[in-house]
């Protein structure tokens, strides 16, 4: 392993086991080590980078993969036509008061249809605004509801008019989020450099 005058990594692996075509060495750049690629077959490496890669650019993909930025863009059409791709959201520290969002998680315990089971009501919830995800729970409660606000009298506005209020809803309890520690893999109280550093932490 060696760094060229750019600054990047550059190292040889067997990461055309894992659908990568070799192309005499391989370069991990922005962050990542150099057994970014290596998935065991676990995982498509393109959705790995997609779950762990943060802003990087299509050029930028096609760098840590060492693919030309054509076949990156034909594997993310592919994704996109198998609804594995539904879009992109930027990550964002909203823990600054001026942000002016208020967040909380909502445990729903709810009845489940004959021949729909959970399914009619979920999809009821996940449409309101307010929501920002819905997700069938095994456990003590049903559906986790994340939502969104401007305020606390906003979010308990809506549980109290919009979700409590729907046949075939039990009960709800609703936890405000005081503070975020990290989000999709970043820290958010740390630097940018820092929560690039921590991609290649052991």
């Amino acid at each position: 392993m060696a760094n060229d005058q750019s600054g990047q990594i550059l190292v040889t692996s067997a990461a055309t086991r894992f659908g990568i075509p070799s192309r005499n060495s391989h370069r991990i750049i922005y962050g990542f080590a150099a057994d970014f690629c290596e998935t065991d077959g676990a995982m498509n490496p393109l959705i790995k980078l997609l779950l762990e890669g943060g802003g990087l650019s299509t050029a930028q993909m096609a760098q840590v993969l060492n693919l030309t930025e054509a076949e990156v863009n034909h594997q993310l059409d592919q994704l996109k036509k198998d609804r594995l791709l539904l879009g992109w959201r930027p990550v964002l520290n909203l823990a600054d008061e001026d942000a002016g969002v208020v967040r909380a998680v909502i445990e729903v315990k709810i009845t489940p249809e004959r021949g729909g089971g959970f399914n009619r009501l979920a999809e009821r919830i996940s449409r309101f605004d307010e929501v920002e995800s819905c997700y069938l729970m095994s456990g003590g409660y049903d559906l986790l509801v994340f939502v969104n606000g401007s305020s606390l009298q906003k979010v308990a506005g809506f549980v109290s008019e919009k979700l409590s209020t729907i046949e075939g809803v039990l009960s709800t309890a609703t936890h405000f989020l005081l503070r975020s520690y990290k989000e999709q893999g970043f820290l958010m109280d740390v630097k940018a450099e820092e929560n690039d550093r921590l991609k290649v932490a052991p």
